[in-house]
């Protein structure tokens, strides 16, 4: 067992595949940090799905108040930028700083954003080596892109919700 890591999770089907691969290396927390999700309905079905990962896998929950106010407030002048653009760089920015602050008492932090084909590498890598650089902690920098069709297959095994958008509703559109 290499510690204990603190897996950042953007929702239940991405992280299935993720929890697979580093439960036999790691005692996992998985801290769901998602204030880009919108309407609080759609967050709260997400957060639900995570019971139904802790029947198949050992993990703790961390599921801070919904809270969309700061980040509503980081990205409402970037409503027009397209997926992937400096308002994913700013979401992502957040999420893993918020995620390396709470990092004290883990070996390091890590995420499943990277797992989607939808989602830019390079802005994660950023945003965790920033998180890391300012907040501390050690970023653990996970490519689990190749873990896709597996986090699909994982998620209809496991009759987990599959949303259609990353959470934010300028994404939805």
């Amino acid at each position: 067992m290499k510690g204990k890591l603190l897996l950042q999770a953007c929702c239940a089907p991405c992280s299935s595949a993720a929890l697979e691969k580093l439960a036999p290396d790691y005692e996992l927390t998985l801290l769901f940090f998602n204030p880009n999700i919108q309407p609080e309905a759609e967050y709260q079905e997400r957060l639900a799905q995570f019971a139904k990962l802790q029947e198949r896998f050992a993990f703790e929950l961390l599921a801070p108040p919904y809270a969309p106010q700061e980040w509503l407030g980081l990205t409402k002048d970037l409503a027009a930028e397209p997926e992937g653009g400096a308002r994913c760089q700013i979401c992502f920015n957040y999420r893993l700083s918020y995620t390396a602050a709470q990092s004290g008492g883990y070996i390091g932090f890590a995420t499943t954003l990277s797992i989607s084909p939808h989602k830019n590498f390079a802005q994660i890598t950023l945003a965790g080596q920033e998180a890391a650089r300012r907040r501390g902690g050690n970023f653990l920098n996970f490519n689990f892109r190749d873990l896709y069709p597996r986090s699909r297959q994982l998620a209809q095994e496991l009759g987990l919700y599959r949303q259609k958008y990353c959470g934010c509703l300028y994404a939805a559109r």
